[in-house]
């Protein structure tokens, strides 16, 4: 019975360690560059079809954080997550932005910047945007992919001329 009794108090132990590993809140890892662009995506494709304004670009307006349209942009997205500014994003400027994300000007243009004619975009462009700059593999393919494409036909034509 002693020998039942200490098999079953061990797998429900075991049970129970699984269990609470399987519930237990992972960490939040948003302490390098991809993983805070992951975040940041996130939060705007939790409303996949919200319309997100744009700001001008950065040699056009400087600092200035006003949305081409009464929308909110997507560093206002960013700067509502308490996560973001407890881990360091001081403010909603574009420097402060760039400087907690990593971004150089222009892949901080590239995200958040657009023109008079479009001045907002919906939010699940914007998270692609955003994604496109954590990881722009596919577009480095895309690319070489269409410079061969040139260089073939470019040497199709020669050949055949």
């Amino acid at each position: 019975m002693m020998k039942h009794r200490k098999h079953l108090e061990t797998h429900i132990q075991g049970r129970l360690v699984a269990v609470s590993d399987a519930t237990a809140p992972r960490p939040l890892e948003v302490d390098n560059r991809r993983a805070r662009l992951e975040r940041w995506a996130t939060l705007l494709d939790r409303t996949p079809f919200a319309i997100v304004g744009l700001l001008p670009p950065s040699w056009g307006s400087g600092d200035e954080s006003k949305s081409l349209f009464p929308s909110p942009s997507a560093i206002d997205i960013a700067w509502r997550d308490p996560i973001f500014r407890v881990t360091g994003l001081a403010s909603r400027s574009r420097r402060d932005v760039a400087a907690f994300f990593q971004l150089s000007d222009a892949e901080l243009d590239r995200i958040i910047s657009g023109s008079w004619r479009v001045p907002l975009r919906p939010s699940w462009q914007v998270a692609a945007r955003i994604r496109n700059v954590a990881d722009n593999r596919s577009e480095k393919r895309l690319l070489a992919f269409t410079l061969g494409l040139i260089v073939v036909a470019v040497g199709v034509i020669l050949w055949l001329a």
